[in-house]
């Protein structure tokens, strides 16, 4: 018995090398001219240029790419809608060649991703085998910052559960200045009275908004609440890209750009939406704030696909606990999400009806995410609780 065990973990490491092989070699070659010029990451990199010549910051990134690429790219028709700090920040990368600083962050993103891995308690090769999951294989694609927001948010965890509220608030308060919707993560905190977490949050977020004063003045930066980030927002809200459960609705009952309805109902797609946001809003109350971004992403109108990799850290715990059963097929049906499908179907354009259900897929998995950890609230802590209790104190963490 003892060799059969061994064999089978030689045989799940060599297929969790293999995955690693094969997904880290497809996004180094990714990262290199021409296809480097398509990343994400262009959109800070081209806001950091044009401040630094004096340009406007809200230029179309599409418009910058052409001044200062040498490929001609169409990703983004819109102003960088990222908060202008980070385009004062990223400055002093725009010395470099943006081929390397693709190459750069998607090196602190394997390392971020070894690093986040192991505090989810995943070994080195599980926790870089993570990288073949889909949502995060096309973050780390694309060159975005969501594992950047999930080690903040996770340090702010961490820092709460010992009781260093300052801290933790200081963490969170990093990730929402980042990216906007981090800030709801401070909800939980605010219900259970953490003043200390809340009111450090809140020093950080309106230092970063001196931060966009500094970038782009009092015009540019009411201008980019009031006028870029709502126009951004509803360009992508009926887009493929959307995997919120409005996206999901939309796809099935009309309003999404990239496939035919399959009922066509819109009227409810409103209300729907709103009974579900209420959900969310009840479930960022009532469960640990480390159940945020599950209930965050549902709450949201816009969700892109690759923010499934900030559930992880309850995803993980649910696969190894009694209610694994359901957690399985719920992991599945978000990793599915809708560049996978397009892959899959090798289809561009409008789809037909029948997809609808398919691109819908990663957001009903949210949804029954969600549903899920308000069914097992408190149980999966327990058994953890109990499995360290059961270990050797030489073995418990300290």
């Amino acid at each position: 018995m003892k060799r059969l065990a061994g064999r089978a973990r030689f045989i799940i490491r060599l297929l969790q090398a293999l995955l690693i092989g094969i997904s880290l070699g497809v996004l180094v070659r990714a990262s290199l001219p021409p296809d480097c010029y398509r990343k994400d990451l262009q959109e800070e990199y081209l806001s950091a240029r044009a401040l630094r010549d004096g340009l406007d910051v809200f230029t179309p990134v599409t418009e910058l790419a052409a001044r200062y690429f040498p490929v001609t790219t169409t990703n983004f028709p819109h102003p960088n809608p990222h908060p202008p700090v980070l385009a004062l920040l990223g400055i002093p990368l725009t010395l470099l060649p943006f081929p390397g600083i693709v190459l750069l962050w998607l090196t602190a993103s394997i390392v971020l991703l070894i690093v986040v891995g192991r505090w989810m308690g995943l070994s080195l090769l599980g926790s870089l085998a993570l990288s073949a999951w889909p949502p995060m294989w096309f973050l780390l694609l694309i060159g975005q910052y969501e594992l950047l927001v999930l080690a903040l948010a996770m340090l702010g965890w961490r820092a709460a559960a010992a009781g260093r509220d300052w801290r933790a608030g200081g963490y969170l308060g990093a990730a929402a200045a980042l990216k906007l919707y981090p800030v709801l993560f401070v909800v939980p905190f605010l219900a259970r009275r953490r003043w200390g977490v809340v009111v450090a949050a809140a020093a950080v977020i309106v230092a970063s908004q001196f931060g966009n004063l500094l970038a782009v003045g009092v015009q540019g930066t009411i201008k980019y609440y009031t006028v870029v980030l709502p126009q951004v927002s509803e360009f992508y809200a009926n887009a493929g890209l959307n995997s919120a459960p409005y996206g999901g609705l939309l796809r099935i009952f009309g309003g999404a750009k990239d496939v035919a309805p399959l009922v066509h109902a819109p009227g409810v797609v409103l209300p729907l939406t709103v009974c579900l946001s209420c959900l969310a809003l009840f479930a960022l109350v009532r469960l640990e704030p480390e159940a945020a971004p599950a209930a965050v992403i549902v709450a949201l109108p816009s969700v892109w696909y690759y923010y499934a990799v900030l559930v992880l850290p309850q995803l993980v715990p649910l696969l190894r606990s009694n209610a694994r059963r359901v957690a399985l097929p719920i992991a599945a049906a978000i990793s599915i999400n809708p560049p996978l499908v397009r892959i899959l179907l090798e289809r561009q354009g409008v789809l037909p009806p029948a997809m609808a259900l398919l691109l819908a897929i990663q957001p009903a998995g949210f949804v029954a995410l969600l549903v899920l950890l308000l069914a097992t609230k408190n149980s999966v802590r327990e058994e953890e609780a109990a499995a360290n209790l059961s270990q050797p104190a030489t073995r418990r963490a300290p």
